[in-house]
């Protein structure tokens, strides 16, 4: 996962950057790819970034933030969507000093439905 230039919309005090999960695709499934996410956006939705990562903020595609860096093959491409570490990212930005929330591989489970606001 992969801190951006993109920023978010600010909250109050809340403000900070999208971060990116990053998948290496063949050239030639991205279409199918772009056609099936975009269909969930209120999950991780379409790409919002195809290639060129220094695009998005990205210098080095071999030093992700967080997680390991994943290899990619002369024949892809890597394919970035929004990724749900963007909240904690910009938790850490803002300087909250304690959040309750979820970290990466481990969703936060809430019987709330997503568009209660609390």
């Amino acid at each position: 996962m992969y801190r951006t230039n993109i920023p978010c919309r600010s909250a109050g005090s809340l403000k900070g950057n999208v971060v990116v999960s990053m998948k290496p695709m063949k050239s030639t499934q991205i279409a199918k790819e772009v056609e099936i996410t975009s269909k969930y956006p209120h999950a991780h939705g379409g790409p919002i970034c195809i290639g060129c990562p220094q695009s998005i903020g990205i210098q080095d595609i071999n030093k992700p933030d967080w997680g390991d860096s994943v290899e990619i093959l002369p024949d892809e491409l890597p394919v970035f969507h929004m990724c749900g570490i963007t909240p904690q990212n910009v938790l850490m930005e803002s300087g909250v000093s304690f959040a309750i929330t979820h970290c990466p591989g481990h969703m936060f489970i809430t019987d709330l439905p997503s568009d209660t606001v609390i």
